[in-house]
Formats: C-alpha cells, sequence, structure tokens
C-alpha cells in the first residue's frame, strides 16, 4: 500500500473517531493504572490485592473484564481469564523482582535496552513462574505497556498481528521468526510507530491501534476466520447450498465475542473450562492445521476437549462437517484417540441438522434466542 493511500485511509477513519476525546479517556485510563502500580504494587506490604481495585485495572487492560461492554475503552481483548489477571497482579506484587523489573520495562525510553529487561523478565519468568505474564505473543505485557503510557506503546498487543501488519506494511527490520522476545515487543512497536509517522501520520500510538483495527484498514492486513476456512476448502469441499439471513449471520459473530466475555456466566462455563496454552487464553479462534475452531473448551469433570461451532452463513452439513473433522484432529493430534465432544450453536434447528446428529453421539445442539424490545420513554 503506498503511503499516500494509507493517509487518505487514516482520514477517512479520522472523520469517524473522536481523537481528541478518546485521547482525553486515556490519559484518565493512564493515570489509573499508573496509581494502581505506584500504590498498590510498588508499595511495600504483603497483603493480597482486594479483587474489586484489580478488577477495576483488568477492565482497562482487557475488553473481557468483567463490567465491560461494547462501549468500555479498554487496550484489546488480551485473552487472559480474570482469575488469571487478578493471580497475576498479586504474583507481581508479592515477588519485588518482577515489579521493579516490569517497572524498568514500563520507564525505559530506549527501544534497545527495553527489548533488554523484556528478555530478563521472560528468563526470570522461566525460572519463577507467574502464569499469563510472559506468553509467546506478548498479550499481558503488551497490554501493560499500553495501559501505562498509550501515547507511545501500541494497544496492538499480539505479536501475530504485529507480524501481519508489519508484513502488510513492508515492515522488515524484526524478523519475528528469529529475533528475541524483547526486540519483537520493543522493536515493533518503534517501527509501526515510525512508519505511520513517515507516512505523516502523527498520532498516539493508541489512535494508530484503533485505526489499524478499523473495518476498513483490518480487510487489508488481518486474515479473517472466513477467509482462513476458505483456504482449507479445496480439501473439504461442499456442494449443497442454504440461503442464510443476513442479520442471522451478524448477530452470531457478535454471539461468539458474547459467550467468551460471559464464559462464567453461561451454561457453559459451569461444566467446561476455557484453555490456557503458555499462560495465554487460546479457547477462542483456536487454530489447527485444517482451519480454526470457534471456542475449543475442557470438561471440568472429565478433562474431555469440546468443540464449540457456531453455524455462521453455512449449511448445516457443512456445520456437521466442520464439527467432527476438527474433533477427528483433536483425537488424533491432541487426545490419543480419547473421544471428544461437540457442541453446535444455531438460530434455528432443521430437518437437516436433526438427521445429521441421528447417528453421532458426543454432539449437541443449543439453540440461541435474541430478544429486542422497545419500550417508549414517557415523560
Amino acid at each position: 500500500m503506498e503511503k499516500q493511500e494509507l493517509k487518505q485511509l487514516f482520514n477517512n477513519f479520522l472523520a469517524i473517531y473522536d481523537v481528541e476525546s478518546k485521547d482525553a479517556i486515556w490519559v484518565k485510563q493512564s493515570q489509573l493504572f499508573r496509581d494502581f502500580w505506584d500504590n498498590k504494587i510498588l508499595a511495600d506490604g504483603n497483603s493480597e490485592l482486594n479483587d474489586a481495585e484489580v478488577d477495576q485495572i483488568i477492565r482497562i487492560l482487557d475488553r473481557n473484564g468483567r463490567g465491560n461492554t461494547r462501549e468500555s475503552e479498554a487496550v484489546a481483548r488480551a485473552m487472559v481469564a480474570q482469575g488469571a489477571w487478578r493471580r497475576m497482579f498479586n504474583g507481581i506484587k508479592a515477588r519485588k523482582e518482577f515489579s521493579s523489573l516490569l517497572n524498568k520495562i514500563f520507564l525505559e525510553e530506549d527501544t534497545t535496552q527495553k527489548a533488554g529487561y523484556i528478555n530478563e523478565l521472560y528468563k526470570l519468568n522461566e525460572e519463577k513462574h507467574i502464569n499469563n505474564l510472559t506468553g509467546p505473543s506478548g498479550n499481558a505485557l503488551g497490554a501493560m505497556l499500553a495501559a501505562f503510557y498509550p501515547v507511545n506503546n501500541l494497544s496492538i498487543i499480539s505479536l501475530n498481528d504485529r507480524e501481519k501488519l508489519c508484513s502488510f506494511l513492508g515492515i522488515q527490520t524484526v524478523d519475528f521468526s528469529s529475533e528475541d522476545i524483547g526486540n519483537k515487543i520493543a522493536a515493533s512497536n518503534s517501527d509501526i510507530i515510525k512508519f505511520f509517522e513517515n507516512a505523516g501520520i502523527h498520532y498516539s500510538a493508541r489512535t494508530v491501534s484503533v485505526f489499524a483495527y478499523s473495518a476498513e484498514f483490518k480487510s487489508f492486513w488481518k486474515v479473517s476466520k472466513i477467509e482462513a476456512e476458505e483456504e482449507v476448502q479445496a480439501s473439504f469441499p461442499t456442494v449443497s447450498q442454504e440461503i442464510s439471513d443476513p442479520s442471522l449471520f451478524y448477530m452470531e459473530s457478535q454471539l461468539e465475542d458474547f459467550i467468551i466475555e460471559n464464559w462464567d456466566k453461561t451454561e457453559f462455563g459451569n461444566k467446561y473450562d476455557l484453555i490456557e496454552e503458555n499462560g495465554e487464553l487460546v479457547s477462542q479462534q483456536y487454530r489447527t492445521d485444517i482451519g480454526i475452531i470457534d471456542i475449543l473448551a475442557k470438561d471440568k469433570k472429565t478433562d474431555q476437549y469440546v468443540v464449540i461451532e457456531l453455524k455462521k452463513n453455512q449449511t448445516s452439513d457443512d456445520t456437521v462437517g466442520q464439527l467432527t473433522r476438527y474433533m477427528g484432529w483433536l483425537e488424533e493430534k491432541k487426545t490419543s484417540g480419547k473421544p471428544t465432544k461437540g457442541i453446535i450453536i444455531a438460530g434455528h434447528y432443521d430437518e437437516r441438522l436433526y438427521f445429521a446428529l441421528k447417528k453421532l453421539k458426543d454432539v449437541e445442539v443449543y439453540l440461541y434466542q435474541v430478544d429486542f424490545k422497545l419500550n417508549e420513554f414517557k415523560k
């Protein structure tokens, strides 16, 4: 993409994004995080942090934080469970070597020095493990950096996303396949910001990040699940067609986020656990080499893998085939043949789905309902 085209897209974005008011919000958010860091984490004393005060900070760091709504301003969807955030901050507070090193990372402005401190943190955490703090995609640390200084630290916290964005923009200074983790996090942040500045876009890292995920620009660099599924369709062709309701497709796309964000409040939360790998929540959009699972969970009692697929804009036959394909993949690659379980979530139950599931055990169907009501306001 030419820099002039990028700037034009950014100007289109500015027409619908109130930079001044959003930056003002992040001045307050950042101050709240810094006050918490200085007065709760760095302060002397070994008492555990109060859940309520930690939850206020989680709402800043993580869009999935309990109490957030779609209108809430949060750094990003960090894919860290609420309880994991709480345990992480208590672990950091209890171990001064962690809080001291993190403080150096937050305050350091030199990219090379910051990268060195980050590498020290990852090495330290190999010996004295605090779950979720130093995952391979850098989500937790990236979220904290962005909250501490949103002007200079991107809210694009996933290294996977930064790699895709750098590749699209032609930024080649960081080799994501071989660089150490510190350089991946620190240098990619600096390089992306510099690229936008060189294109004449001089705004906060927060504003640049929101633009990166805006619908118009994201379509250029971030592969969606639908596109990723299409990449494997040549091996798993389908021949049937059904007329789908676009409004249902939209609601089901939002439903996946809703289920993850409210997991503990759903029927699923009572029976199944979301999955962490390498200290990060990976249940949503779980990648396999044959496609992407909507939600992957585990049975609390049996430890059995549970594949949850939403019937989005596809036929019943396609949905069942996709579900059983993932179940088969897990049984071969993950469970050494131990049976898995499948769940389909749909807006309605049709005959095709009924007959397709008659011969399949360990597959359940959940129907969702959406109820909108408008009540006239009378003074």
